[in-house]
């Protein structure tokens, strides 16, 4: 444990919580099975292993189930705090509870930042990632098929390990194990969206924080043949085709690290729907009767998730329609051309139809704000469970870098730029990692008022009273900007077209 005496709060870091034998499910630990009952939890254990990146990533090991602990030293009434779970991003192939120097996703700032009255303990966790959380082979499930009859998605393994560990121990600790709330970004706020939908994940959390996800999306996902096909390739690669499946996983956890990370390559980690662990992506989930019920759930995502015109200022007409062949698809590509009308978009800067402009609002509406509505519209519709559902954009970075230009980086709130603000490091922190950029006044003072948002969704089960509920008749978003008053706008876009894609895609999918 550490404690800063000029400060408000407590560090318990590196918690293992669980064993890891490779792709198996995790081994749970206890408090009572630290060595002699107690350990020094001074400084942060090695994250789990992954390909090199652009992030700093402090040493790594195969045994990484850590979490790490932010508490209060004053707590109000004495009574048992909400407890905030971190899930950090990073596609499930990268990133750590302690990655970034300095550390990004710093529990204290929140603690020292958090409205009177309003205590609330901070978790961390590492997860296995990529190739160590992907693997699924048929020979992985006959190891153990009367108690775990498949294999893969080791990472969400991991986290419903790491709740149930929280759920166990953190009143130790002064949590509340019947108050937990679920936060993450990117792949981590899929993920507290996801585990809604995997066995065994009742009743270990209350509330949800999705920020920039795309949960509702089935792209986000694969089968069991596509996940099948990945893992064999692998195996090829390492040469341990072995008719014998002993022999053959034997080779596979002899291989080195490095190698299999190498042979997984750039190859996009997708949670997989197994039928069993994962049965259906959240919105069948939802559609079956089989997803977590009476959750407070908070989804959203920030102005310039695809930052169009910071990459493409003077795109015109002919970019913006080649560019959606990709992404959308040779058979909706000419569809989704023609509704946001991109034929006649302009490459002027000034110009209301900016064609860099109309192709970020299609990437937000495909990307971000048609998968949330499909999410709730789903949840309404299933469990009428409007009153527990909320929206918002995000719009950022007051004061940073005002010199620059839009097309320069200024001003621009790309995917990832809130968490920052989420945690209170920005002025520690460059939000679009690009820029040595510092925090005014103005920004702190937004950064808290972020931080009242989130933890008075943990302590009260909602966000602050001028945040509306989320109506699917008038959907309307909780625009959180530093240039204004929040605001509820009404959202004027159409899912119509991306709902028909992803019906397509569904059936395709999933059968």
């Amino acid at each position: 444990m550490t404690k800063d005496d000029s400060a408000c709060y407590r560090q318990f870091m590196t918690i293992q919580y669980a064993k890891i034998n490779r792709w198996k499910p995790p081994i749970d630990l206890a408090s009572d099975m630290f060595p002699n009952g107690s350990f020094k939890a001074t400084s942060f254990g090695p994250c789990c292993p992954q390909a090199n990146s652009g992030l700093y990533i402090p040493m790594q090991d195969e045994q990484c189930l850590y979490l790490n602990i932010f508490t209060p030293i004053v707590k109000f009434n004495q009574s048992l705090v909400p407890v905030l779970v971190w899930i950090h991003g990073g596609g499930l192939q990268t990133g750590c509870s302690s990655q970034s120097i300095p550390l990004l996703y710093n529990g204290t700032n929140i603690i020292a930042n958090s409205p009177q009255q309003q205590p609330v303990i901070i978790v961390t966790i590492n997860y296995r990632l990529g190739v160590l959380g992907d693997m699924y082979l048929t020979q992985l499930i006959q190891e153990n098929p009367v108690e775990w009859p498949t294999a893969g998605n080791y990472y969400y393994l991991d986290m419903i390990s790491a709740l149930r560990w929280i759920n166990k121990n953190i009143i130790d600790y002064g949590g509340n194990p019947n108050n937990v709330l679920l936060f993450g970004e990117s792949s981590g706020a899929n993920a507290v969206v996801d585990i809604g939908a995997l066995r065994g994940s009742s009743n270990i959390y209350q509330h949800v924080i999705s920020q920039s996800g795309g949960a509702g999306n089935y792209l986000y996902y694969t089968n069991k043949s596509n996940a099948l096909y990945v893992s064999n390739k692998i195996v090829q690669q390492m040469n341990c085709t072995n008719e014998n499946s002993q022999m053959m996983l034997a080779c596979l956890r002899n291989c080195s690290i490095e190698n299999l990370i190498t042979a997984y390559g750039f190859h996009q980690t997708k949670p997989i729907i197994d039928d069993y662990f994962f049965p259906f992506y959240p919105p069948l989930a939802i559609q079956n009767g089989k997803y977590n019920q009476n959750l407070t759930i908070i989804m959203g995502n920030n102005d310039d998730e695809y930052p169009a015109c910071f990459g493409f200022p003077d795109m015109n007409s002919t970019d913006a329609v080649s560019m959606l062949t990709v992404p959308i698809g040779e058979k909706w590509a000419p569809i989704v051309a023609d509704y946001y009308q991109l034929h006649n978009c302009s490459s002027n800067r000034n110009a209301i139809n900016r064609c860099c402009n109309i192709v970020r609002l299609l990437s937000m509406d495909k990307m971000f704000d048609c998968n949330v509505r499909r999410m709730y519209n789903n949840l309404y519709l299933k469990y009428g469970q409007q009153k527990n559902l909320f929206w918002y954009h995000f719009n950022c970075n007051p004061g940073i870098c005002p010199q620059l230009s839009m097309e320069e980086g200024g001003a621009v709130c790309v995917h990832t730029a809130e968490i920052a603000y989420v945690f209170g490091t920005v002025s520690s922190y460059s939000s679009i990692n690009l820029l040595n950029c510092t925090w005014d006044n103005q920004s702190q003072i937004f950064s808290n008022q972020v931080i009242s948002h989130w933890i008075s969704t943990a302590t009260t089960g909602k966000p602050l009273e001028q945040w509306s509920y989320y109506d699917s008749s008038i959907p309307k978003y909780f625009y959180i900007t530093p240039y204004q008053d929040f605001s509820t706008i009404l959202w004027n876009g159409s899912c119509s077209i991306f709902d028909q894609m992803e019906r397509e895609g569904i059936s395709l999918m999933f059968g």
